[in-house]
């Protein structure tokens, strides 16, 4: 008796897988719009510099931003753990005084308190959303 192959379920993905996907989609998305340079110093990829995808919100606190691409930025290996990281206060206000009309729209986004849904979220629109946002405030 031959044995037929059973039919494999299709596998239900929790939340958290989810929105570790649309992270990646962001990082993505941030690192090609900063042309895989980092926004500090100016080191590419292209140079043989590793560009990390960062978040300006952190995503452990901020689950609802951390998949919003205007909340990453691309900055290199010095850059992101020896200066994002241990110089918090320092980073912040240089973020602030860089990318004001960004920093206004993240700060808004961060007093929101939303449940999203992960595996319909398109960190593109979020893009579009946001861009729209920060234009009619101009």
């Amino acid at each position: 008796m031959k044995k037929t192959p059973l039919a494999k379920k299709s596998k239900k993905h929790s939340s958290s897988w989810w929105r570790k996907k649309r992270v990646e989609e962001a990082k993505k998305i941030a690192l090609e719009r900063d042309n895989y340079c980092c926004v500090r110093c100016g080191k590419s990829k292209e140079a043989g510099y590793a560009i990390h995808g960062s978040h300006v919100y952190p995503e452990g606190t901020y689950h609802n931003m951390s998949a919003d691409p205007l909340n990453i930025k691309a900055l290199c290996y010095q850059c992101h753990f020896n200066w994002w990281h241990k110089h918090p206060t320092e980073a912040g206000a240089w973020f602030r005084k860089t990318f004001p009309e960004r920093y206004a729209y993240l700060k808004m986004k961060s007093l929101e308190s939303i449940k999203i849904n992960w595996q319909t979220y398109s960190p593109i629109e979020a893009s579009i959303e946001a861009i729209e946002i920060i234009n009619a405030s101009k």
